[in-house]
């Protein structure tokens, strides 16, 4: 899983900014609160996890989308957990967030003496009109939000509506614009992009990108994703290169924000060939101390 030294991507930070400390009772799963997000190496021919929560009992929870039209590969599930559980030696319990019609219980293998098998949560057995009014009256009272609402506000647009599932999340995009701290409304809409990319593939995603568009919080998550694009190519580069990095250097380029900056040393990184010539590059231009 992810070396601790690894600086958390954007992506990660506001994942784990949402879901640090929260207990998924609240759909049904009786576990220990989450520690935070963590992320499993690639096995080469297998889809990656979709989502993999570290809890407080130090137990991994994975969890996967599933609706009518898109399920998951229970194949590629069973493959990561058995992975995680001999490598690492932790245990992994696999859930399926389920926002279809059909009624659903478990999903599994039985081949053999192998048994593998995912609970299925429904969120369409949630009402997720009645959710929708309650936290809309804390938020707009100024009360806090519990963990369970904090949790439930993730999936609110996967549970059940008398709205189309564009038009339910029209409004829950709306309602997380309603939250007072500018922080947590940017967290809330990355994760909600996310999990509606998750869950639907591209459809959901235009309501998304409409809303976002010309919007602050838009272009501030548009404009983090492009430099933590850039900071990761780099960093691709320079390990195949250099194989490792001085601490100095790595937090200099993960920690960079200037995107013309960011720009320059893509440009220029072609034709690093030693570590001092890396170092003129980064702190001759940045000037920062070493």
């Amino acid at each position: 899983m992810r070396a601790d030294f690894k600086q958390e991507s954007f992506d990660e930070g506001c994942f784990n900014r949402i879901f640090k400390g929260l207990s998924f009772e609240g759909i049904g799963l009786k576990l220990a609160r989450v520690k935070k997000i963590v992320e499993v190496e690639q096995i080469e021919n297998y889809k990656k996890p979709l989502l993999m929560l570290l809890l407080e009992d130090e137990t991994i929870l994975h969890i996967e989308f599933m609706n009518d039209k898109i399920k998951p590969n229970i194949e590629s599930m069973m493959i990561y957990d058995v992975y995680i559980r001999i490598k690492y030696g932790i245990q992994v319990t696999t859930v399926i967030l389920y926002s279809g019609s059909e009624q659903k219980e478990k999903l599994k293998i039985d081949s053999g003496s192998i048994h593998y098998e995912a609970q299925i949560i429904c969120l369409s057995e949630f009402n997720g009109q009645e959710i929708y009014s309650e936290i809309e009256g804390k938020i707009h009272s100024g009360s806090m939000l519990s963990d369970i609402d904090k949790l439930k506000l993730i999936f609110l647009p996967f549970m059940y509506h008398s709205l189309l599932l564009g038009e339910a999340l029209s409004k829950v995009l709306l309602l997380i614009e309603a939250l007072n701290e500018e922080e947590e409304r940017l967290a809330y809409l990355t994760v909600i992009t996310e999990v509606v990319s998750r869950f639907t593939g591209n459809k959901g995603i235009d309501v998304v990108k409409e809303y976002l568009m010309d919007t602050e919080v838009g272009l501030r998550i548009k404009d983090a994703g492009v430099k933590e694009g850039m900071r990761n190519s780099l960093l691709i580069i320079l390990l195949h290169k250099f194989d490792s990095l001085p601490d100095n250097l790595y937090f200099a380029i993960t920690n960079q924000q200037n995107e013309n900056i960011l720009m320059e040393w893509l440009r220029k990184v072609s034709g690093i060939n030693t570590i001092d010539e890396l170092k003129k590059m980064v702190f001759s231009r940045n000037r920062i101390k070493e």
